[in-house]
């Protein structure tokens, strides 16, 4: 019994010893009407069944600071049903109960577009060299029966494999928090494929190609030449390593509280 023991625990062992975690660095920009410009820098570490995001978001005008402003992380580890969270600039963590990671259908209730879109158009061309690859630039521009536009700007190369691993990971985590898969958003497959699925459109696209990982999305009132809403998301770093355990602790020299 005992040398069965450490058999499986040898396993085990071996087996965490062999898992793989990725790093995902992102940083997007967004211009609210009002608010002005924001800017946000996401740090996501995938692990089997964990994940570790650190997120800082600033804005730049004075009085949106009092309300953006802010370093936060967030750790969920579905291995030992924990979940905590911590404030970085005030170096303070606190553990949520575990019930609050698991899924919870959305209830709200949608209200009926009045505005549903008429036509989709779609335009393709060679592009910058982005992770030491060729990229395409994709081009999709949904037109509302209002004459309202959103342009969505998708920077495409052929497949990554740490960005896939990123995603295995992250639906495998998704699943075991209870969320159905057919409402995982998957990593690296665009804007424009999710709004084709979300909106009532009339025709569908073929889904761009490769890995995505870079984009930007801008809204038009009808006939005018400046966007209302402005957000760019893109991907600067994507890295796959042996499984480090440390990397899903919050920092040691944190005080924890209650909350």
């Amino acid at each position: 019994m005992i040398k069965m023991g450490l058999i499986i625990l040898c396993a085990y062992s071996v087996t965490v010893a062999q898992s793989q975690q990725v790093t995902m660095e992102i940083v997007m920009a967004f211009y609210v009407p009002y608010v002005g410009p924001i800017n946000r820098e996401q740090k996501i570490i995938f692990g089997p069944n964990m994940r570790h995001s650190v997120e800082t978001t600033k804005a730049e005008r004075f009085y949106a600071r009092m309300f953006v402003n802010e370093s936060m992380g967030k750790i969920i580890d579905n291995n030992s049903n924990n979940y905590w969270k911590y404030d970085i600039d005030d170096k303070e963590y606190w553990a949520v109960p575990f019930e609050k990671a698991l899924y919870k259908k959305d209830t709200t209730a949608t209200d009926e577009d009045d505005d549903p879109v008429e036509d989709i158009s779609r335009t393709e061309k060679n592009d910058i060299i982005i992770f030491g690859k060729q990229s395409n630039k994709w081009v999709t521009t949904f037109t509302s029966a209002k004459g309202n536009r959103l342009i969505l700007e998708e920077w495409s190369v052929s497949e990554l494999p740490a960005l896939r691993l990123a995603d295995s990971l992250n639906r495998a985590l998704e699943l075991k928090l209870g969320k159905p898969d057919s409402t995982i958003t998957p990593i690296g497959k665009g804007f424009s494929s999710m709004m084709i699925k979300m909106r009532n459109v009339p025709y569908k696209l073929d889904q761009i190609p490769g890995e995505i990982i870079k984009a930007s999305i801008k809204s038009y009132k009808k006939d005018e030449k400046e966007s209302n809403f402005s957000m760019s998301i893109k991907i600067t770093r994507l890295d796959s390593e042996t499984l480090n355990m440390n990397n899903f602790r919050v920092p040691k020299e944190y005080i924890s509280i209650k909350k």
